[in-house]
């Protein structure tokens, strides 16, 4: 209780913060202005007056604070300011209460500026995910109000202590494209797939040494065929489970509308002989007749370029371009990716990754654990990730929806990750 006291004292007398501009006798006073809040992530004293610095209406829990700023204009007398903090349930997380503005007698302020900091980084708000308001108050009327998002950031690249033991017979396929040799590229695939592999050994128990990772120039067509035709048949059986990440480029055959995975060397004018069938591709997986095959694809084949906004082959349109599905047959094998054939997979500039890739991680870290009975399903996995993508997608002005496959009605849950303590 004492710490919560400090705490309030903290905020009302550091954290509320009131400047204006020298004073001018009144002889015939201009109308009172207050202009709208204005939030930004920072702040700065310019001539006796707050300057917000990278004003924003997103926030992450990693930001320090949110500062809201107010300017008054031809301000005159004595008036109450009070700042409410909403949170994304509707309740008050905060109020200053009533703080006293007032100017000398016979005088008005022409400008005047207040500011007040609501604490993220390290304190309660960082946790609670979702949309915002302040609201400014002058003489108990509300005067403005303005909503923000805080979107709660988890440190993904930092592991818990204890490893998951190595399963032997377990295999994963790591692939992460962020340069091609001819085409746009993918920010964050790179390191999008190096981290994917940390989680693969770490987390989900598969051996260093059974990691097949392919990154940037070592993904091409003929390596990425070598690897499922011929070296992953000699070295697992039906009690291994493989795990497959791919982040790159996807695009369709612009007649056909047929999807593929584009390596590093794919050319978009013959996709059909550089680049690999996504139906081949599940096919050769299928072939590989392993226990389990677990496949994350943060890729698109709408034509676009993956995390960008640019086509991938020149002059198509994308409302031009038709793009098939593709059915995965086999009881053995799920497939989640990043979006629909006719959406574009997103990267999450914020957290340096993809979209996709970001908050499959942090399903697999115990967010997706719904049940909480310490594991996390296939289910679960994609329900978080749907649910999660869509609506940072939306805050974007965006639309991606995960898609899984075979569909949910006819796929058997299963466990996939146990929770570790972070």
């Amino acid at each position: 209780m004492k710490l919560k006291r400090v705490l309030v004292i903290c905020i009302s007398v550091i954290f509320f913060t009131i400047a204006c501009s020298s004073a001018k006798h009144v002889e015939k006073k201009p109308p009172s202005r207050f202009s709208g809040i204005t939030l930004s992530k920072d702040i700065e004293q310019k001539d006796s007056l707050g300057v917000p610095i990278e004003p924003t209406t997103s926030f992450t829990s990693l930001d320090k604070e949110v500062v809201a700023h107010l300017k008054f204009e031809n301000l005159a007398g004595k008036h109450l300011l009070r700042w409410d903090w909403i949170d994304p349930d509707g309740n008050l997380y905060y109020s200053t209460g009533d703080y006293p503005v007032k100017t000398s007698q016979g005088k008005y302020l022409i400008q005047a500026t207040a500011w007040h900091r609501l604490s993220i980084m390290g304190d309660l708000a960082a946790q609670q995910d979702g949309q915002w308001a302040v609201k400014a108050f002058v003489d108990n009327e509300l005067i403005d109000s303005k909503n923000f998002v805080i979107t709660s950031l988890q440190d993904i690249d930092k592991f818990p202590e204890a490893v998951q033991r190595p399963y032997p017979k377990d295999w994963a396929i790591v692939i992460g494209i962020e340069e091609y040799a001819s085409l746009p590229s993918v920010d964050y695939a790179r390191r999008d797939a190096l981290i994917v592999k940390e989680y693969f050994t770490k987390m989900m128990g598969v051996p260093e040494e059974n990691v097949i990772m392919l990154i940037d120039g070592e993904a091409t067509k003929a390596t990425l065929e070598g690897y499922l035709k011929q070296y992953l048949p000699a070295n697992v059986d039906k009690d291994t489970t493989l795990y497959v990440y791919y982040a790159g480029h996807g695009a369709p055959d612009m007649e056909k509308g047929e999807p593929y995975l584009v390596p590093h060397d794919g050319n978009m004018r013959f996709i059909a002989q550089t680049s690999y069938r996504l139906k081949n591709f599940y096919n050769d997986l299928d072939n590989l007749n392993v226990g389990r095959t677990y496949i994350f694809m943060d890729s698109c084949f709408s034509g676009v370029a993956s995390r960008a906004s640019e086509m991938l082959a020149k002059g198509a349109r994308p409302a031009l371009v038709h793009v098939e599905g593709v059915s995965i047959d086999a009881n053995n094998i799920v497939a989640i990716s990043a979006a629909t054939s006719a959406q574009v997979s997103n990267s999450y500039p914020e957290t340096e990754h993809g979209l996709f890739t970001y908050y499959l991680l942090k399903a697999l870290r115990g967010d997706a654990d719904e049940n909480e009975d310490d594991w996390v399903s296939i289910k679960e996995t994609y329900a978080y990730i749907k649910k999660n993508v869509t609506r940072v997608a939306r805050r974007m002005g965006l639309e991606q929806t995960p898609v899984i496959t075979p569909s949910l009605e006819s796929l058997k849950d299963q466990s996939i990750i146990r929770v570790m303590d972070n």
